[in-house]
């Protein structure tokens, strides 16, 4: 049989236990959130550095063709290069902006699965407390906790 005080510090040290967790793993899909945007954002970079040096060659090439660069069907297809540059550059920051967000609401649902645990053994060593004073009464009445003598 488990002393008292063992059973109400235990259900309060697991309660704690759930709240430290919880509050552990939404730092850790905070980080993970904050890496994924950071990630993107290096990746858009990259995007767009690639669509510069695309069109680049694409101005050079039209140039060395003896095509004016600036004019007609070539300004067409840089316009059409730099919109799907955009296009991919979007593409990454929502999908990013989407994963992060995901990572942060599963951060906030095992932050407050935490919280709850901390309030279920907070109640935990309530009722423990009140069975112990019922028992404890039983006790000088001369009878049992189940009404028995």
């Amino acid at each position: 049989m488990q002393s008292p005080e063992m059973a109400i510090s235990g259900r309060l040290i697991q309660g704690i236990g759930g709240l430290r967790a919880g509050n552990a793993a939404k730092r850790q899909a905070d980080a993970q959130a904050r890496e994924v945007e950071s990630a993107a954002a290096a990746q858009e970079l990259r995007v767009r550095r690639e669509a510069r040096k695309a069109m680049g060659r694409q101005i050079a090439a039209n140039f060395g063709n003896g095509l004016q660069g600036g004019s007609g069907s070539a300004l067409d297809a840089l316009m059409e290069s730099q919109i799907n540059a955009e296009l991919d550059a979007m593409t990454l920051r929502r999908e990013a902006s989407s994963k992060a967000l995901a990572l942060r609401a599963q951060g906030g649902q095992t932050q407050t699965q935490g919280q709850w645990s901390l309030l279920e053994g907070m109640f935990g060593a309530g009722s423990a407390v009140a069975g112990m004073r019922d028992d404890w009464a039983a006790v000088r009445r001369g009878t049992t906790a189940t009404g028995g003598y």
